[in-house]
């Protein structure tokens, strides 16, 4: 995309009222997404975790005509989930699912990792569910969207995915649990990466290139491109 029309969705995300605070996802990430996406004459396809007011971007780009685009977005809490709704009434081109969080242990998350062709399939069977009262703290560890089952994604077509939520160090769990519905050579935009070790669950399971990253004040995301998953080696 150019800079011109990534502007202009900009623009209209901001007369929509984006709220741009320390825990709003980077406009400038945006851009560098836009910046390398290369779709021509289809549907871009993005997964967004997190349902923060970058949403109203998603919304931008297709009321524009911008670029042919469908999110899907996942979000925890149901305050913010509530808002988000009301945001996107009339919008056809992004879904917005709410869901509770789950949380695995230590050697739950150990076989999600060693299995990934199997994590989805076994995800229903595995954790317990995080209160609602605890949605919101920072420090939550292996917590992750609990409800996939509602979603309705086809096989490998998903161009972007955005890795924005939830809180805690669980977020990584979306690099197995989605291996299924990314394109080999998808983007995925990582928000607060060195908060916990999210490039190193991340090569875990895929190769990937570093397309840029940003470490400015509380602006710490980093964009990569996948290069193919690693091979599935372990036992069931």
């Amino acid at each position: 995309m150019i800079m011109r029309d990534i502007e202009k969705a900009l623009q209209q995300s901001n007369c929509n009222h984006w709220r741009f605070n320390s825990l709003t996802l980077s406009k400038q990430a945006l851009v560098h997404v836009c910046r390398n996406i290369y779709v021509e004459n289809e549907m871009c396809k993005v997964l967004q975790l997190g349902g923060g007011d970058s949403a109203l971007f998603w919304k931008s780009l297709g009321e524009l005509e911008l670029l042919p685009v469908h999110a899907t977005i996942l979000e925890h809490h149901p305050i913010r989930a509530k808002e988000l709704k009301e945001s996107l009434v009339d919008t056809p081109h992004l879904t917005l699912v709410s869901s509770s969080l789950k949380q695995i242990t230590d050697e739950e998350w150990k076989k999600v990792f060693d299995h990934p062709k199997q994590s989805k399939e076994r995800w229903s069977s595995i954790g317990q569910l995080v209160p609602e009262s605890q949605a919101d703290l920072f420090s939550i560890r292996h917590a992750f969207y609990s409800d996939l089952d509602q979603l309705s994604i086809p096989a490998h077509s998903i161009d972007v995915m955005i890795v924005d939520g939830p809180h805690g160090n669980g977020r990584s769990l979306a690099y197995p649990l989605f291996s299924d519905v990314l394109k080999p050579d998808a983007l995925i935009l990582v928000d607060d990466f060195d908060h916990y070790p999210f490039l190193v669950d991340l090569g875990q399971i895929y190769r990937y290139e570093e397309v840029f990253r940003e470490i400015s004040g509380d602006r710490r995301w980093v964009l990569v491109k996948l290069a193919g998953t690693k091979t599935d080696t372990h036992a069931n």
